[in-house]
């Protein structure tokens, strides 16, 4: 791991960072960085992974699109961007959101998939992260398929308690994405990732609300250096990147209480949905219980949670140099926090000398997926409402014409019997393939007229 202020790769990123990550603390403790390794899967969970790959991350793209992929091919090297072509289907690029048929791809590349799986960069790393955009469809499609290796390969590496350091990052559609289909996309992805949590094969999922983003990110768009806006879901990802690496940070500082590696890779590997949050605003006269509240309550800029029956915590305080905190505080922050999560919390208490400012971090983990999900429930029945209502007035537009008379115009018995040379090789009865949902060259031989 390089330090971060030699990172040339970083770019707009260094605009979200905290102070802290360039400090001469943490540079001087960067080979004891957490490693890990993130595996990008479709469009959407390899656009986040390239943001994580800014970091140093060893990271793979595996997708059925090679032009989504040649997006990041200035971060990823040639070899670790994967293509999933299908047999089945070789005019195919993407999915077009059909997890279904995303799926099918998945399974007919296992293979590459279990290769990845099997790489020195997985079986070698502290922690594996999974990125998925769950509204789309090869890389939710894929979702399976790769948890079941890296799952099995990652018990290898399993913590004390039989905990697998493996986790999702994936993202839920915002209203702006229309129909059922993300919707629908999004449950079933949802499904699976607590189907692994709750047989023990995974630690954490990170939620990215797009919903949520959009809102956020319309308060303060962010700007490069050189001027250009960066779009709402490109500032998501960057949000998750920094958090993330911000908070991998906190084992390499010491100080009065500390948050080790062991404790941050046991809180990541605990099955649950992870809440990460960070306060940077405080002054030492603030109401601190508030300010505790609404680090894990009313903070959340990835998704939105209720803070019931949570199975882990974590609370860093980070304060400047030039400053000190008096014990009490410290053990407020403890209390309060501990109070609030009903849980184990751990606590870490640290000088920094690039802080100007008093900065917290909250860490939990829910045994429940975001409030968005039962959004997307809810938004899905609309969907299939509107979706059926329209497929509805299409029938009735077409009764409408009243142009039944001309509903056999181009049947058999209105055409010619004499087939040229051409066409010797045909059925002679018009009718459609049943058997397939996507029509291949292969279909041509059945087809009835």
């Amino acid at each position: 791991m390089r330090p971060f202020e030699k990172n040339e790769q970083l770019g707009a990123l260094k605009a979200l960072l905290s102070p802290h990550v360039f400090s001469n603390e943490v540079t001087a403790e960067i080979n004891r960085f957490p490693k890990q390794t993130i595996i990008g899967l479709g469009q959407g969970g390899g656009r986040m992974a390239a943001e994580l790959s800014r970091f140093g991350f060893p990271t793979f793209l595996l997708n059925s699109s090679k032009s989504d992929m040649d997006e990041h091919k200035r971060l990823i090297p040639d070899d670790r961007r994967i293509v999933t072509k299908s047999e089945e289907y070789p005019e195919l690029e993407g999915t077009d959101k059909n997890a279904q048929l995303g799926h099918q791809i998945a399974v007919e590349n296992k293979e590459l998939y279990k290769k990845v799986a099997l790489s020195e960069e997985v079986q070698n790393a502290e922690f594996v992260w999974v990125t998925v955009s769950l509204g789309g469809g090869t890389g939710n499609g894929a979702l399976n398929v790769a948890l079941t290796y890296l799952s099995q390969v990652r018990k290898a590496r399993a913590l004390y308690g039989g905990k697998v350091p493996l986790g999702v990052i994936c993202s839920f559609p915002s209203t702006d994405e229309k129909g059922s289909a993300f919707r629908k996309n999004a449950l079933a992805g949802v499904a699976l990732i607590q189907k692994f949590m709750n047989e023990g094969k995974i630690g954490n999922a990170l939620a990215i609300d797009n919903e949520k983003m959009n809102d956020y990110y319309a308060n303060g768009p962010l700007k490069t250096y050189a001027g250009t806006e960066i779009d709402a879901k490109s500032y998501s990802n960057m949000v998750v990147a920094t958090a993330l690496t911000e908070i991998s940070t906190i084992p390499l500082l010491d100080g009065r209480a500390v948050f080790d590696k062991t404790e941050l890779l046991t809180t990541w590997s605990t099955p649950g949905w992870l809440s990460i949050s960070k306060v940077t605003d405080l002054s030492t006269d603030d109401n601190l219980e508030e300010k505790i509240t609404s680090l894990y309550k009313d903070n959340e800029v990835l998704a939105d949670y209720e803070m019931k029956n949570v199975v882990a915590g974590a609370i860093s305080v980070l304060y400047p140099n030039a400053k000190n905190i008096s014990p009490k505080i410290a053990d407020d922050v403890y209390k309060y926090s501990s109070d609030l999560l009903s849980t184990k919390v751990n606590l870490s208490i640290s000088k920094n000398s690039k802080l100007e400012n008093l900065t917290l971090y909250g860490l939990s983990v829910l045994p429940t997926p975001s409030s968005r999900v039962q959004q997307l429930q809810e938004e899905k029945a609309q969907w299939e409402k509107i979706e059926k209502e329209q497929e509805d007035a299409k029938k009735q537009a077409a009764s409408s014409l009243g142009l039944d008379e001309f509903a056999d115009f181009f049947s058999t018995g209105t055409a010619p019997t004499r087939k040229t040379s051409l066409l010797d090789d045909l059925d002679d009865d018009f009718g459609t393939n049943k058997s397939e949902t996507m029509v291949k060259a292969s279909d041509l031989d059945d087809i009835d007229f």
